[in-house]
């Protein structure tokens, strides 16, 4: 197999169309087109097939050639680095960029561990709900919720977790006849906000009079005993003011991408760092 074509896989993969890929690529979209092909031909499997919209999307099989394609790029960067000794020293600042609730719950009650096993590496830790750009160097790593749309040739993207949801409430208390915490309209774009809007409005729900503006909002509203809501496990399951009910149980997942710059990806403090990442989602 042409590791070059299993490149453009994945570049299709993460800009969702052959145009986009191109961009990424800085080449043109029947580059794209040929390079896989040449792939499945190689493979003799087919990886893409169109939808019922017309769209290009992955096969099962694609889908597999792109998790372990994935694993081969990282290997292969972490080869690159070692064979050439660049950026061997896990020492400097790495800016990461995340929301609140990611950095609050799932980053900080692990820095010590981290800043224990690299005594060399320096964390800024920055909460933003906006999309920073990392093409413009606003931070080093980005942690989003959802597959990201923007970045840039210069820019690796790859997909590191999925969050299952799950309906919570305060912890101790009979959450059946508690009102739903939905969102301020701002933030309607959330799936957990719409799988409530679209499930909640039929069945004559009760909904609580305060609509957070985030995630973190939202589970601190229910440890509070206002009401209950939708929040990812992984999210609330380490919560003890938080309990998981019983019903619904919404057929509901979130990705969770990482973002970097594809020239610091091989520095041992970026390799330190994203793997820092990854274990703590897997």
């Amino acid at each position: 197999m042409n590791w070059e074509n299993l490149k453009y896989l994945l570049a299709f993969y993460r800009a969702g169309s052959l145009s986009s890929a191109a961009d990424r690529l800085g080449v043109d979209a029947t580059t794209v087109s040929r390079r896989l092909t040449a792939l499945q031909k190689e493979i003799g499997t087919q990886l893409l097939e169109r939808s019922a919209s017309g769209s290009l999307e992955l096969t099962s099989a694609g889908q597999k050639a792109v998790t372990y394609g994935e694993t081969l790029e990282t290997s292969l960067n972490v080869l690159t680095s070692e064979l050439t000794g660049a950026g061997l020293a896990e020492e400097g600042m790495v800016r990461i960029s995340s929301v609140p609730v990611v950095n609050t719950r799932i980053l900080m009650p692990q820095v010590s561990r981290f800043c224990r096993r690299h005594p060399g590496i320096e964390l800024h830790l920055a909460s933003e709900i906006r999309n920073v750009s990392l093409t413009r160097r606003e931070t080093d790593m980005a942690i989003r919720l959802g597959r990201p749309r923007d970045g840039g040739q210069n820019v690796t993207a790859r997909r590191i977790a999925v969050l299952e949801h799950a309906a919570y409430g305060p912890a101790g208390v009979c959450a059946e006849d508690l009102p739903w915490i939905t969102y301020h309209e701002n933030m309607s774009f959330l799936p957990q906000a719409r799988w409530m809007a679209d499930h909640l409005k039929g069945e004559g729900a009760a909904i609580a009079r305060i609509r957070p503006s985030d995630l973190e909002g939202v589970i601190e509203a229910v440890a509070a005993g206002i009401g209950r809501s939708i929040i990812p496990k992984r999210l609330a399951g380490t919560d003890h003011r938080l309990q998981m009910l019983d019903a619904p149980k919404p057929d509901l997942q979130r990705e969770v991408w990482l973002m970097q710059h594809a020239d610091q990806a091989g520095l041992a403090r970026m390799l330190a760092v994203s793997r820092w990442i990854e274990e703590l989602f897997s």
